[in-house]
C-alpha cells in the first residue's frame, strides 16, 4: 500500500511540474489546472479543451515556451502589384495595316515568348489611289533600273575605251535605284514583323488574323517573370527614413523601397517597392496584397508563427496555452504582423507559457 501511494505521489508531482510553465496567466494570475470538470475529452464548460496524448499526436499538436524579445516595430500596408518599367514592354504597329499570321502560331495570353520572336505580321494596306500610285512608282523605278543596268554593261564591254566618269555615274545611279526598289517593295509587298522587345509572358489584346489595326494601337504586352513594383498608399507620417525593411505579409520575399512619389493625393502619399522573384510564381499585375514594413523604433513582444493565433466565437484573436499534460486554455492577445508568416504578440502573453504553435486552428474547432 505504501508503495502504491509513493508511485501516485510522484506521478502527480511530475504532472504538476510539466504544467508549471503554463499555469499562470500573462499578469502572473494562477490558472486552474485541475481536472474536476474533465468528464470527457473535448470542449469543457470553462472554454478549455481536453485532449488525450493520443489525440494530440493525431492532431500533430506542437508547443513552444514563450519568450519576450525586442524586435523592430512594424506596420502593415495594403499594396497593388504593378508592372516594372524594366520588365514591361508594349508591341505597337508603326503604321495602319492588317494583321497576318500565315504559317505561324499566333501567341495567346499567358504564352512565354523570347526576345526578337515574331508575334505577328502587319500587312500594309493603303486606299486604292495610294496603292496604285505606289505601284506605278515602283514600275517606273524598275524600268529605270533595267535601262541603267543595260547602259552600264555596254560601257563595261568597251574596257579602256569607256569613259570612267560615266561608269561611276551609272554605278551610283544603279545602287540608288536598287535601294528605292527595295524600300517600295517592302512597303507594298513585304509585311512588317511585330517582334517581342523582351522575353516574358505575353498579353494578347484581342489580336486576330486579318484584323485591321491603326498606328500606335497596343496589340501585345510582354511582362517579365521576375520583376514587379508594389504600389502602396500610406499616411504621410510614414516617411521613407523610418522604413528599414519590407516583406510580404504572407509568403517569402524581400521588398526594396525605391522611393516616394513627389505628390500627395487626398492626404496620402505613394510608396513604390521593387520585388524580384527567385524560383517562385510571378505576381499577377493589379493583384492586391498586404506588405509589412519594419520601422526604426523597437518594440517588445513574443514572436510566434502566424498559425498560432486564431479567433474565437467573438472574433477576438487568441492563442492556445497548454496548462497541463492534456488541457489547453484559450488566451486573448493583441499582435502585430512581422511578415514572412510571423506575428509579434504585444499583449496577453507572458514569458514561460507553453503556446500551441501548430494545430491551434484544429484545437479551436473542437466543440
Amino acid at each position: 500500500m505504501k508503495r502504491i501511494f509513493l508511485v501516485s505521489f510522484w506521478v502527480i508531482m511530475a504532472n504538476n511540474l510539466w504544467a508549471a510553465p503554463g499555469a499562470h496567466g500573462p499578469n502572473g494570475e494562477h490558472i486552474d489546472t485541475s481536472a474536476t470538470n474533465m468528464g470527457q475529452w473535448g470542449r469543457q464548460t470553462d472554454g478549455s479543451v481536453t485532449l488525450s496524448m493520443r489525440q494530440q499526436a493525431i492532431l500533430a499538436v506542437e508547443t513552444e515556451l514563450s519568450a519576450a524579445s525586442q524586435v523592430a516595430g512594424t506596420a502593415q500596408l495594403e499594396g497593388i502589384v504593378r508592372a516594372h518599367p524594366r520588365g514591361h514592354a508594349l508591341v505597337q504597329p508603326s503604321s495602319d495595316g492588317r494583321i497576318s499570321t500565315v504559317a505561324m502560331k499566333l501567341p495567346v495570353t499567358g504564352d512565354w515568348v523570347e526576345q526578337g520572336q515574331a508575334l505577328a505580321y502587319l500587312q500594309f494596306q493603303d486606299n486604292a489611289y495610294e496603292q496604285a500610285s505606289q505601284q506605278s512608282e515602283l514600275a517606273a523605278i524598275r524600268y529605270q533600273l533595267v535601262q541603267t543596268e543595260r547602259d552600264l554593261q555596254r560601257l563595261q564591254t568597251l574596257d579602256d575605251l569607256a569613259d570612267q566618269q560615266s561608269v561611276e555615274r551609272l554605278t551610283t545611279q544603279l545602287q540608288s535605284l536598287l535601294a528605292q526598289e527595295q524600300a517600295l517593295q517592302a512597303g507594298l509587298e513585304m509585311p512588317e514583323p511585330l517582334r517581342a522587345p523582351m522575353s516574358g509572358y505575353i498579353i494578347n489584346h484581342g489580336v486576330r488574323n486579318g484584323q485591321w489595326v491603326e498606328t500606335g494601337a497596343t496589340l501585345f504586352e510582354v511582362v517579365a517573370a521576375d520583376l514587379r513594383m508594389i504600389e502602396v498608399v500610406a499616411d504621410t507620417r510614414l516617411t521613407a527614413a523610418r522604413i528599414i525593411a519590407a516583406q510580404f505579409a504572407e509568403g517569402e520575399g524581400d521588398l526594396y523601397l525605391r522611393g516616394v512619389a513627389p505628390t500627395i493625393k487626398q492626404g496620402m502619399q505613394q510608396l513604390m517597392f521593387e520585388y524580384q522573384a527567385v524560383d517562385s510564381e510571378p505576381l499577377l499585375l493589379d493583384q492586391p496584397l498586404a506588405i509589412v514594413v519594419q520601422l526604426q523604433q523597437q518594440q517588445r513582444g513574443v514572436v510566434v508563427p502566424a498559425d498560432a493565433v486564431v479567433r474565437n466565437k467573438a472574433n477576438i484573436p487568441v492563442v492556445w496555452i497548454k496548462v497541463s499534460a492534456e488541457r489547453f486554455m484559450p488566451q486573448e492577445v493583441r499582435y502585430q504582423p512581422l511578415g514572412a508568416g510571423k506575428l509579434l504578440i504585444v499583449a496577453g502573453l507572458a514569458d514561460g507559457q507553453r503556446v500551441v504553435v501548430q494545430a491551434a486552428a484544429r484545437i479551436n474547432q473542437i466543440r
